[in-house]
């Protein structure tokens, strides 16, 4: 079972992961974490579970899938085609599916659990652009800043009709990522079809390493910021903070965090992030695993750079894990409004297992709920206010103008984010201004020289966690 953060362990700091039910294709849909003692090859849960046998063979059961190998290789019509590898693959696949808790616990092939040892750098080798799947196409949410989807004039509401000449109506998600990623130099051609267009056009675009930046922000009117946390990556608390820091520099008493499409991250993240809006020592969320009582994990530091003004949290569907945690936990607490839609409903938590040949198992083995005790897992967090977004609308982002006058703002077909100004504004008109405070100062966090939040790196237990992948649905991808 995962220890109770307490304080300093003496060895290097091992983040957690909470992610999304979505994968970003970024990294096969997980962010790695540093793997600690009792989580690599060959680890196992320290409890049985009562009624199920440690050993598969040893169950009379294990006759039907000896059965079904044997027919497969002595019946298939197509003996060549038989990929031994592949089906215990399938076979180890499948058992976790059985779990029911779907795309969140899962099994890595070598490849797949490559791609997601690659992302706890923030990087990934593609064209950089992030896809929703809408009518069983990928549809383009946003290009990434400086990326070659973004160069090559991709725009948000893009939907991609082909990829290399097939059509994308045919091939399925995990199909579709598959073949945009590819090697660093090499072409993909797409053929994308946008609102209001005539007729497809097509771009021919060359894969590259991409660094994921996780903080954007803008200033909207009425003394407005929006803050985007596009995930909770190994610098989302430093770069929030600095963000933070320059927003007030820049003048604005209100903030919007914007958490939509926020497929989750590293837990230590979320407990960096909630730390900024809320006092020492506050509730963020309960863990519980098997045969344990719940219990709380709080914020940490006296240093937060947005205790007491205005804020409200943007939340949508694809909002997951560690961005249902903090959302929930502003919300719990009374220190934001929550408006948006019911979020994607991520709440086990997960541990990775190292096979030997490279493979990973991601199995959750505890439950985690709200600061209040709400449970999430399948439900999701309930905002303050609901507002949907229309199908045909697309969530307006800081990286599309850096400064949004009053009639633009009118202008956007996002009214998750007018509405979030409204709240905003009127709670600035009222409230006292704040004075300005310089950025804390921050420390490389051992082994890895990433800066993060001096507290941040002290409660980091020697264990991983994760709370919340993959989903039932479609999330956004980063492809």
């Amino acid at each position: 079972m995962i220890p109770r953060p307490t304080g300093p362990s003496g060895v290097p700091p091992v983040p957690h992961v909470i992610r999304r039910a979505g994968r970003t294709l970024a990294g096969a849909g997980l962010l790695l974490v540093v793997f600690a003692a009792g989580a690599g090859t060959g680890s196992r849960l320290d409890h049985e579970v009562a009624g199920a046998t440690s050993s598969l063979t040893d169950r009379p059961e294990f006759a039907i899938v000896e059965e079904t190998w044997d027919l497969i290789h002595n019946q298939w019509a197509v003996p060549a085609s038989v990929d031994d590898q592949a089906l215990l693959y399938g076979a180890a696949a499948g058992m976790i599916d059985a779990l029911g808790d779907d795309g969140h616990s899962r099994f890595l092939d070598p490849d797949d659990a490559q791609l997601f040892r690659e992302a706890t750098r923030g990087e990934f080798t593609g064209i950089g652009v992030e896809i929703d799947f809408r009518d069983a196409r990928p549809v383009v949410i946003a290009p990434i800043d400086g990326s070659p989807a973004a160069e090559a004039g991709i725009r948000s509401g893009d939907a991609i009709v082909e990829i290399d000449g097939e059509a994308t109506d045919r091939l399925s998600q995990d199909e579709v990522g598959d073949r945009i990623r590819g090697e660093a130099g090499t072409d993909v051609a797409l053929t994308l079809v946008g609102p209001g267009d005539d007729a497809p056009r097509s771009v021919t675009l060359t894969r590259r390493s991409i660094t994921l930046h996780p903080v954007s922000w803008r200033l909207l009117p009425g003394g407005v910021a929006q803050l985007r946390l596009a995930e909770f990556s190994i610098t989302a608390t430093r770069d929030l903070k600095d963000a933070l820091a320059a927003i007030r520099a820049a003048g604005a008493t209100g903030l919007i965090l914007d958490l939509r499409d926020n497929p989750g991250g590293l837990v230590s993240e979320a407990i960096g992030v909630s730390s900024q809006f809320l006092p020492e020592g506050t509730p963020i969320f309960r863990q519980q695993g098997p045969g344990e009582a719940p219990f709380p994990v709080n914020t940490i530091g006296t240093e937060g750079l947005w205790l007491d003004q205005p804020l409200v949290v943007l939340v949508n569907r694809y909002s997951a894990s560690a961005a249902e945690i903090v959302g929930a936990a502003l919300r719990d607490n009374g220190r934001a409004l929550l408006l948006g839609e019911t979020t994607f409903g991520t709440g086990t938590v997960l541990l990775p297992f190292e096979q030997p040949d490279g493979s990973i198992v991601l199995l959750g083995t505890a439950l985690w709920t709200t600061a209040d005790g709400e449970q999430i897992w399948r439900e999701g967090v309930v905002p303050d206010r609901e507002v949907r977004l229309p199908l045909t609308a697309l969530a307006s982002r800081p990286s599309e103008d850096l400064v949004v006058t009053p009639a633009e703002l009118d202008a956007l077909a996002d009214i998750q984010l007018q509405q979030a100004v409204d709240v905003v504004a009127a709670a600035n008109a009222v409230a006292p201004q704040p004075a300005p405070l310089p950025p804390p100062p921050v420390v490389a966090s051992a082994g890895t020289g990433v800066a993060v939040h001096p507290a941040t790196v002290a409660i980091r237990p020697a264990r991983v966690f994760f709370a919340g992948m993959e989903i039932g649905g479609s999330p956004p991808r980063t492809l």
